[in-house]
């Protein structure tokens, strides 16, 4: 016997109640039906959230008889839960009424009801939301609609919190700096055009007086904001900026503790997937914040000129202090432990597989445990790092001052290979593309292509008369990189050259170099503005 109790619904669709008021309760109902002549279903039905209320919860329904079932939405017992899609389960046992129907009496079953909660709630703290609203007002979460069925979702989400096949955006985040995440490898397979728009830049355009000039840090991109921040040395005080990316709206500023700020140029913020900034000042003030609200979380210290970025590894914040590597808990900034490399460290570290690794003007690459701060290994290189290793699929590369690209086993050490591109410095760190292509920036102006496989140097494309010190960027088989003339260069996948965007003469590129969320091209300059640029073919 295979007769299953009958629901005469699917689902519990409360998308269209919001704003009912404190003296309106939403209700659905349902009718479980006991189909069975011979048996009676004993029901449990249990409700999975705490804001929706279920009776009756248990039930014993003879043959034949129904049963009506009536849930209540109750948005205020949340908390600071989002309402999100659930599932109130149904399990039924069919007893027998006569001992000798019992050999025959059907399985048990399990079946469930949808429920779809107010499309008009703060997808953070539940709270109603009026039409239209871009943030709300109780948590202060900042609000993207789903484009496809206008549900409320936070700038973090990446698909509606309500149906996961629409897709809220698809740009990878540019969370750290050089090279967009902790492994300063990130890459896009998304084909570029070569040439660059100003979509908005901020200030408008260059200050005319050299002490109105912002100092700025390497900017990030992520979440659809772009974050950097400056030093006002007239004002004596540096700030962190968050702007919306496709606009330049203003989101929000935040004074930093240190006037001194973050090192212009080489220093970076850091970004964690749950929408942490991290920013650690030149004289060690470090400070965490709440990216979309522009809220302070915590703050700490640490000793020694923080002239690199910090990272973000999984629970840890990395700050390259002086000559160590100070490791912090990024949840609340308390000292971890302190891992010495031997020389200044001026450049990030770099994250991957559960170790840390890191140059210094020792001219040794470290690696170093992540969880235990145990050395793990260190190679001597053939001189110091002014740039920040990264690393991909187990292996480390790394760019000297002395024109020297090294590539190394994550887990050993070990040599792969090393090859001398340049008798320049190589200033900032490579980018490396998704087909397995390094393009290294020199201060001989040339843009070196190295197979991150072999070594094999395959071309050195002349890009500048002046030095390449900003760390490239790549996108598809486009590349982008910045020079001390102030321009901006791409290299196609036919290695053309092309000049793809002009500052101001006299300017310079940030060290630490340029960000990139989708066809978006962020870069700071040296005559003070934060540009926004838009690839194009």
């Amino acid at each position: 016997m295979t007769t299953m109790p009958v629901l005469d619904t699917t689902e519990f669709d409360f998308s269209q109640e919001h704003a009912l008021g404190a003296d309106k309760v939403a209700r659905r109902v349902a009718v479980v039906r006991n189909e069975n002549a011979q048996a009676v279903l004993h029901v449990g039905m249990k409700s999975p959230v705490p804001w929706l209320d279920l009776y009756p919860s248990e039930f014993a329904l003879a043959p034949s008889e129904a049963q009506t079932v009536v849930v209540e939405l109750r948005p205020e017992r949340a908390g600071h839960t989002a309402l999100a899609p659930a599932r109130v389960s149904l399990f039924g046992q069919y007893l027998a009424v006569q001992a000798a129907d019992a050999a025959a009496l059907p399985a048990d079953v399990e079946m469930g009801i949808a429920v779809i909660p107010p499309l008009s709630n703060c997808p953070h703290c539940a709270a109603d939301l009026p039409e239209g609203a871009t943030e709300c007002r109780r948590c202060g979460e900042r609000i993207r609609l789903c484009p496809v069925c206008g549900t409320p979702n936070t700038w973090l989400a990446r698909a509606c919190r309500l149906n996961p096949a629409h897709i809220l955006r698809t740009q990878a985040d540019w969370r750290m700096a050089p090279g967009g995440d902790a492994g300063h490898a990130l890459a896009s397979e998304r084909p570029l055009g070569a040439h660059l728009a100003r979509r908005w830049s901020f200030p408008t355009s260059a200050p005319t007086r050299a002490a109105d000039t912002l100092e700025w840090s390497a900017p990030l991109a992520a979440f659809g904001m772009v974050v950097a921040s400056a030093i006002d040395s007239a004002a004596g005080r540096a700030t962190i900026y968050a702007f919306a990316l496709a606009t330049g709206a203003a989101l929000w500023d935040f004074d930093l503790p240190d006037g001194r700020g973050l090192y212009p140029d080489r220093g970076a913020m850091a970004l964690s997937e749950d929408g942490m900034l991290y920013a650690a000042t030149l004289g060690g003030s470090v400070l965490a914040m709440d990216v979309i609200r522009g809220t302070r979380r915590w703050e700490a210290k640490v000793g020694g000129t923080v002239y690199g970025g910090v990272t973000v590894a999984d629970d840890y914040l990395l700050v390259p202090a002086g000559t160590d590597l100070v490791v912090l808990d990024r949840r609340d900034g308390r000292p971890m432990r302190t891992l010495p490399v031997g020389g200044q460290l001026d450049t990030a570290s770099a994250a991957w597989g559960g170790g840390v690794f890191v140059g210094s003007d020792d001219h040794h690459l470290r690696a170093f445990d992540l969880a235990t701060g145990a050395e793990v290994w260190a190679t001597e290189t053939d001189g110091p790092f002014d740039a920040a290793p990264l690393v991909r699929d187990g292996v480390v590369y790394a760019a000297t001052m002395t024109g020297t690209v090294w590539a190394l086993e994550s887990a050993t050490g070990a040599v792969r290979w090393r090859t001398s591109v340049s008798s320049r410095a190589l200033s900032v760190s490579p980018a490396l593309s998704f087909d397995g292509l390094l393009y290294v920036a020199g201060d001989d102006g040339f843009l070196h292509i190295v197979a991150a496989s072999t070594g094999n140097l395959i071309r050195s494309r002349r890009v500048s008369a002046s030095p390449l010190r900003c760390a490239p960027a790549v996108g598809g088989h486009t590349v982008f990189a910045g020079a001390d003339d102030g321009n901006l260069y791409s290299l196609d996948a036919e290695y053309n050259v092309l000049r793809a965007y002009e500052t101001t003469p006299g300017t310079r590129l940030g060290t630490a170099g340029l960000a990139l969320y989708g066809d978006f091209l962020i870069c700071a300059a040296t005559n003070g503005v934060l540009y926004v640029l838009q690839a194009t073919a």
